[in-house]
């Protein structure tokens, strides 16, 4: 069986369908990974083929989280949020879907785009998909121009996710405001109108399944999901974090309690000023008995007003790598940090950038609730409180204990290699080509 994955250009994106694409690949199946060129050095990093979806000049240029699209379609959206009778926590899972997960979906799915006129990335997506012939297309929940390919083309396909479920469930949580305020007064949902143009330039219906797949595969702990209805295959996060070489000093047992201290690649790559976060978290180990390893970027190096004493820094090292000679991490809030520490059985504490929270409101929280760690807005409380914190974190038995316990709750879920004969069966009764 041929399979193609096609994912969002963004190491946070690819990573968690690495172990997935690994697992068809050693099973005897072609695997291939469609994305933006400038994503395709990366996806080869990791053994598997790349394939461009075009020419970097004509494609639209990912403009990555956070950023505005269009200020009527936005004012729109601001609109639609004060509709919808959401909670506290439900309308900051809202916010997060509409300021950071819509603008992924647009920068390759163009707002409003004519279904005559070309649409670079859908056309690239389904002339591959068309002369290749893949079986099963997997799709980032950002790309679902890569479920129309996957129709027009006849494949079976289906969202893979790299987190909790934001679209599923904001999709099903507008279908219950709309229902219950009448249709007219809230326009048709904004993911829907992302995708409609691209069924009707291709001829084809626009139904739930273009948006959301034939079915999802989803590696989200069971008990941290978002409530949806969406059809699912479970599969047990394996973390990924790409290659790297070795440091010396990591061979050794750490003296100190060793922390890491990390805030992820898609921070440096989109984030605005991180002054404020990098040296709250530089405060934080201050003066404690540890040893600190930040994986931070000469331009988060640059912010900071100094380097404590106990803090080793590095570009980059791999999380798989670093998190096992850990006692305690502390992170942005992203899933692949969340799982990379999961895996390792060690405590979290997050840390929430107010200018650029993404996730972590919603790691946060379920960290605090599990008993596992802890999640704070940085500019709440100074470096001395935040130190106390960590303190808590690494003396008290109650969070490695809990840490252990989640653990057992992810064995619970099967390994990518063994839903590979659900993925077959999926497939084959899906595929509608002749």
């Amino acid at each position: 069986m041929r399979v193609l994955f096609c994912t969002w250009p963004a190491a946070a994106h690819l990573y968690p369908s690495v172990p997935m694409a690994r697992a068809l690949h050693d099973a005897g199946h072609e695997v291939r990974v469609i994305s933006h060129p400038s994503l395709l050095d990366t996806i080869n990093a990791t053994g598997l083929t790349g394939v461009s979806l075009g020419d970097e000049q004509t494609l639209p240029q990912p403009l990555g989280a956070g950023r505005p699209i269009s200020p009527d379609t936005y004012a729109d959206l601001v609109r639609i949020t004060k509709s919808l009778e959401l909670d506290g926590y439900e309308r900051y899972v809202w916010t997060y879907y509409r300021d950071y997960m819509l603008p992924a979906v647009r920068d390759f799915q163009p707002e409003g785009a004519p279904a005559g006129e070309p649409q670079s990335a859908l056309d690239a997506l389904v002339g591959f998909c068309r002369s290749w012939r893949p079986g099963l297309v997997l799709w980032d929940p950002t790309m679902p121009a890569a479920g129309v390919a996957a129709r027009v083309s006849g494949a079976a396909h289906a969202r893979i996710l790299w987190g909790p479920d934001l679209f599923g469930w904001a999709h099903e949580q507008y279908a219950r405001c709309r229902k219950l305020s009448g249709d007219a007064l809230l326009p048709e949902d904004p993911m829907t109108s992302s995708v409609r143009p691209m069924a009707e330039r291709y001829g084809l219906p626009m139904t739930d399944e273009l948006l959301f797949g034939q079915w999802t595969v989803n590696p989200v702990l069971e008990r941290m999901r978002l409530p949806t209805v969406k059809r699912t295959v479970s599969m047990r996060w394996q973390a990924y974090a790409g290659p790297a070489v070795l440091p010396d000093w990591l061979k050794e047992p750490p003296a100190r309690p060793r922390v890491a201290i990390t805030l992820g690649s898609s921070i440096r790559a989109w984030g605005r000023d991180s002054a404020l976060l990098v040296n709250r978290v530089l405060e934080m180990v201050d003066g404690l008995d540890v040893e600190a390893v930040a994986t931070l970027d000469a331009s988060q190096l640059a912010v900071a007003d100094r380097i404590p004493d106990n803090v080793r820094t590095i570009d980059y090292l791999p999380l798989t790598e670093l998190l096992p000679t850990c006692s305690a991490v502390i992170h942005h809030g992203g899933h692949g940090s969340f799982g990379a520490a999961l895996v390792n059985r060690i405590p979290q504490f997050v840390v929430m950038d107010p200018g650029y929270p993404m996730e972590a409101p919603i790691t946060g929280r379920f960290l605090s609730e599990s008993g596992v760690g802890t999640g704070v807005r940085v500019d709440r409380h100074t470096g001395a409180e935040l130190r106390a914190g960590l303190s808590r974190l690494l003396t008290a038995p109650s969070f490695r204990d809990a840490a252990a316990e989640l653990y057992t709750d992810l064995l619970t879920a099967p390994e990518p290699s063994e839903i590979i004969p659900v993925l077959e069966r999926l497939t084959r009764h899906h595929q509608s080509r002749d």
